[in-house]
């Protein structure tokens, strides 16, 4: 796969700051200290005396508000949700009339809430491998659309409970309603959900289905999914999962629109921040005319309009192959529309996966390959090293590492996300030791790292997002965040 280039600065602007291409080794904190923390998950079990052999441990999820309000209960106490708040076991997240939020789970999977939704987070369980285990949500009113990562852990599932069926899978992605009566409606996009209902009585409902469950828990057999013009996922969906497949889907970022875009109106969307790279945006709304511009760090603006016809109505793409680091400013406009109509935008990141360090404009992007740090651990000593990085969520990355340091063998695991504040969370998962000869300067780098608040490491900088990629037979710890 090419390199992308460098940003390519218009005449009278200052050049853009270049991606740094050293390794891992040599250049300076911010790139050692993932390199730290895999020591630390390899070591750190013992050195903290945290050794975690259960069968499964509680992460949270992160949530990402798109359109306010949200509010966030934990411990009983209800605060305004913000972006980067964490959601716990048994925190509940509920959206007013025109609230849009999403939670997203390390492995990648995403329950995203319309308005006048609220739902409890029963259980978020990884395995000692650091795989998905359990997901247990209550869905207590509103629409929630679950987009499921394959489900590779032993009896792993993904549930979401309403109040008279639950809809259970292992991978997938569906949509229920629960209406104000206490039936619940299953809509099936990909896969196969079971619908269990609360009376005993269930269906298995396929990819372009729907079946509802009454009021008493009787489900009813499955039909073909009718159309319903009011379902806020639709444009939603439409313009998300075209950008995630554009670029990076960890650097995905959704907005919409306040109140119906008409004829010469042109509203804002909230800014869009980024290292640099190719910056990808999609506009999608019903039909008619609208126009996306994208005003790029150095003031350019970059548009397109009228789009392409999809089966959800029109997509319109705004692509700035060579995008300088820093904000970008987001506007639509109503070039011909009457009626008023709605619309979603994404915009996204596509960059090279590649271990580099990039900084622009005040944001920082770290990639960090797992090869590389093999090769470190290996320069240090170890011997029989494998390193993996996997998760496709912003929420986090799964990192685990073993390895033969000085006849010791060890074997670690843990989840890595932006435990807000602008500091990085590592849980372990897993952490083996047979035997313990480390020399003190792995301690001093670990203490270094962030001391003993494995919940909230500072790493030099602001950490917003955390997720893996891969390319070739390599994988790679990405860490975005601002100065």
């Amino acid at each position: 796969m090419a390199q992308v280039p460098p940003p390519i600065a218009p005449p009278g602007a200052p050049p853009p700051t270049r991606p740094k291409r050293r390794g891992c080794l040599g250049c300076g904190l911010g790139c050692l200290i993932p390199v730290v923390l895999i020591v630390l998950l390899l070591v750190g079990g013992f050195y903290f005396l945290v050794v975690q052999a259960a069968a499964s441990v509680s992460v949270p999820a992160q949530l990402v508000v798109l359109n306010p309000a949200t509010t966030l209960v934990h411990g009983g106490s209800a605060q305004p949700a913000t972006s980067g708040a964490q959601v716990h076991e048994n925190d509940q997240v509920r959206t007013d009339a025109n609230g849009r939020s999403l939670i997203q789970f390390q492995d990648g999977s995403i329950t995203r809430l319309a308005p006048s939704t609220q739902i409890t987070l029963t259980s978020a369980q990884f395995d000692s491998k650091g795989r998905l285990a359990k997901v247990g949500i209550g869905q207590q009113a509103g629409r929630t659309m679950n987009t499921v990562e394959k489900l590779v852990a032993g009896n792993a599932s993904f549930t979401v409970s309403g109040h008279s069926a639950n809809a259970s899978v292992r991978g997938t992605k569906f949509e229920v309603v629960q209406f104000a009566n206490g039936g619940v409606l299953l809509k099936t996009y990909i896969g196969r959900v079971h619908l269990a209902g609360s009376n005993g009585s269930g269906a298995d409902v396929n990819a372009g289905q729907q079946a509802s469950a009454a009021p008493n828990g009787a489900v009813s057999p499955p039909v073909p999914i009718a159309p319903d013009p009011n379902d806020p996922f639709t444009l939603w969906m439409a313009s998300e999962e075209g950008a995630k497949a554009a670029g990076q889907p960890a650097t995905a970022q959704t907005s919409f629109n306040n109140g119906g875009l008409g004829t010469g109106q042109t509203q804002a969307q909230p800014d869009y921040s980024t290292a640099g790279g190719e910056v990808i945006g999609e506009l999608a709304y019903p039909g008619s005319n609208m126009r996306l511009t994208i005003t790029d760090p150095n003031g350019v603006p970059h548009q397109n309009s009228g789009g392409s016809v999809t089966r959800n109505g029109k997509l319109v793409v705004v692509d700035i192959p060579n995008a300088p680091g820093g904000v970008f400013k987001i506007s639509v406009t109503g070039v011909d529309v009457n009626p008023s109509e709605n619309f979603t935008v994404t915009l996204v990141t596509k960059f090279v996966c590649s271990a580099n360090q990039l900084a622009g404009g005040g944001y920082v992007r770290n990639v960090l390959s797992a090869n590389d740090t093999k090769n470190t651990l290996v320069q240090a000593g170890a011997t029989n090293v494998n390193i993996s990085f996997n998760g496709a969520s912003a929420g986090g990355a799964n990192v685990s590492g073993s390895g033969n340091f000085s006849g010791t063998n060890l074997a670690g695991a843990a989840l890595l996300y932006a435990a807000g504040g602008g500091n990085l969370g590592v849980t372990l998962t897993q952490a083996t030791v047979n035997g313990i000869n480390v020399k003190q300067q792995v301690y001093d780098a670990i203490a270094n790292a962030g001391g003993h608040n494995l919940d909230s490491l500072q790493i030099g900088y602001n950490v917003e997002r955390v997720y893996s990629c891969s390319a070739g037979n390599d994988s790679f710890l990405v860490i975005e965040g601002h100065q």
